[in-house]
């Protein structure tokens, strides 16, 4: 007993006084007292409205820290918003990207200007296709400025001309201000709302402009290169890739607002219709250029008058936009049925021709590769499905961009296959000529080929420029074609030939007319004297025996000459006078040269 008494004695002893333990107590009390307030306060401040515009910062997104209040009626007036600040929602959903919306948005937007910072900000809305913006700048419940922009607005109007929808704040310094944007358009509401500099914003300016001033040159190179071809070519797949490019690069002029900027300022009717347009003629032009360069009709002809058709379906409902036929929304539809058309009937032909061996095909893949995956990212963030960042703005202008290069990759290729063809078929052609023109056994000019040659030659014939022809027979061929056969005839034929070439001069020429009679045609000898020289040399040319393997044989040469123009210009006269000469010749001992005179002319 006194045992455990101990104990509990020296359990109690161990524990701290009463004050400490209230000490303890109000510690641990005041700790969870800070915890608390301090949450409290961080929670405050996330929860805080109020943008502080911070002098240290050049550009700040508004995104996050906006309120908005929907407006299906379109009805709401400033004065009925500012009742209603309480009606105002945080945003939702994806970043930047209200999606196609009925009526109109208001957005809220609550700034703090320290005295520090100089109150000079551009409110920068970096969607051009919006239709029609109007913004308040609200100081003490007071409406101060009101200013409108938008590209249903003419380019002049805008508070600042400049590529995005801008104006320039210039907010008190130590006071509350509120931007509320009234932003109703038929087209998607993209809203990728900033504050910045005015230095930083013109210089982000710049170096767009730049860029896109890039893109747009590349554009008119290839549209120009592709109508310099196809009025050169006179070849229809080269208006149809330029139309192609100037719908793509339009749509991406307008949707950057450099169109608005730079080409149509003045116009707000076409600033509006400009991108939904641009679409439709990129349609119509990639649709006929399917048809036409992959030989569509004869892959498949319904498919081809099919693409021809929807073709003409797009290229009339960019004329009836115009003509004020549709409206937007309508022609909206027309190309959204249209758009996936030419990617769906590109990529099955290009891939069957792709496995065939086709080489172009692999760049048709990879054009309408990286343009579907443009064209989707657009599509995926038109709907309202995707957050807008630099990327998913940009992808479809990368797409065309690649898809451009890309055909104009295929063009080149289709005319190096069109080049080789039209060389080869010319390569077949003169063999055929050379076939028929030839004769088979010798390689000499035949009947024909010699007739062509004549009529070329006495064709540049004058006194300064004359021409012989002579006619050579054979003196002894029959007795060796008779005696050994058909086949060392033809051989020796053959030598013959040989021999013959070898005693011409660089320019003359000789062929075979028939049996072992053979023509040779010589510039340059203007009198008798000149041609009796050179027919001698042809005949010493035989003076030498042939070998036909074992066999040797001698045979001779009998030439008769005929002058032009001194003998006439016409070829069957000329030869029928070297004929006569040559038998003159055959008759008065073989071997020798003759001239037949014509009246006038000594012989």
């Amino acid at each position: 007993m006194s045992g455990r008494s101990s104990a509990i004695t020296a359990v109690f002893r161990r524990l701290p006084p009463p004050v400490a333990w209230v000490a303890a107590c109000r510690r641990g009390l005041l700790a969870g007292l800070l915890t608390w307030l301090l949450m409290a306060a961080a929670s405050a401040a996330a929860a805080q409205p109020w943008l502080v515009l911070s002098p240290d910062r050049q550009e700040i997104d508004a995104w996050p820290r906006m309120t908005m209040l929907a407006d299906p009626g379109g009805r709401l007036g400033v004065d009925e918003v500012l009742v209603r600040r309480a009606e105002f929602v945080p945003m939702a959903g994806r970043r930047a990207n209200l999606g196609l919306r009925e009526g109109a948005v208001w957005l809220r937007l609550q700034l703090a200007v320290p005295l520090d910072d100089d109150g000079r900000w551009l409110l920068d809305l970096d969607y051009p296709p919006l239709d029609r913006i109007d913004a308040y700048v609200v100081s003490d419940g007071l409406v101060v400025r009101h200013a409108q922009m938008g590209d249903a607005l003419p380019f002049v109007q805008r508070p600042l001309q400049t590529r995005p929808h801008a104006m320039l704040l210039i907010l008190e310094r130590g006071l509350e201000h509120e931007i509320l944007l009234r932003v109703q358009t038929t087209s998607t509401m993209l809203l990728p709302l900033r504050l910045m500099k005015p230095a930083a914003f013109y210089a982000e300016e710049a170096r767009l402009q730049m860029l896109q001033g890039l893109a747009a040159g590349i554009s008119v190179c290839l549209v120009t290169f592709a109508l310099v071809r196809a009025i050169g070519r006179r070849e229809p797949v080269y208006l149809h890739y330029a139309l192609s490019t100037v719908g793509s690069g339009l749509f991406l002029f307008s949707f950057a607002g450099l169109g608005a900027q730079h080409l149509w300022s003045n116009s707000a009717w076409f600033a509006d219709l400009a991108p939904l347009l641009s679409v439709l003629v990129g349609l119509a032009g990639g649709l006929w250029l399917v048809d036409g360069l992959f030989g569509a009709r004869v892959l498949s002809p319904r498919l081809a008058r099919a693409t021809r058709l929807a073709g003409g379906v797009a290229a009339l409902a960019a004329l009836l936009l115009v003509a004020g036929v549709l409206d937007y929304r309508q022609a909206q539809l027309v190309a959204s049925v249209l758009g996936p058309l030419p990617m769906l009937v590109a990529l099955p032909m290009a891939w069957r021709r792709w496995h065939a061996g086709d080489h172009a095909a692999s760049y048709v893949i990879l054009g309408w590769g990286a343009s579907a995956v443009g064209a989707t990212v657009l599509a995926l963030l038109l709907h309202g499905w995707l957050d807008l960042d630099v990327w998913t703005h940009n992808a479809y202008q990368l797409g065309a961009l690649l898809q451009a290069l890309a055909w104009l990759r295929v063009l080149d290729l289709r005319d190096v296959e069109q080049r080789e063809r039209a060389e080869h078929a010319d390569r077949e052609r003169q063999r055929l000529q050379a076939l028929a023109h030839s004769d088979a056994l010798t390689g000499l000019p035949n009947r024909r080929g010699l007739e062509q040659a004549l009529d070329a030659a006495l064709a540049g014939v004058d006194e300064t420029r004359p021409l012989a022809v002579f006619l050579a027979d054979l003196d002894g061929f029959k007795a060796v074609n008779d005696e050994h056969g058909h086949e060392a005839g033809d051989a020796l034929l053959a030598l013959v030939a040989q021999r013959l070439r070898a005693a011409l001069r660089q320019g003359d020429l000789v062929a075979r007319l028939g049996g072992d009679e053979f023509v040779v045609l010589a510039e340059g000898l203007g009198d008798g004297e000149a041609a009796r020289a050179f027919g001698e040399r042809l005949v010493q040319a035989f003076a030498a025996p042939f070998e036909l393997g074992a066999l040797r044989c001698t045979i001779g040469l009998t030439v008769g000459v005929a002058l032009a123009p001194q003998e006439g210009r016409d070829a069957v006269v000329l030869l029928r006078r070297a004929d006569a000469a040559m038998y003159a010749g055959k008759q008065a001992g073989k071997g020798t040269v003759r001239c037949v005179p014509s009246p006038g002319l000594a012989a």
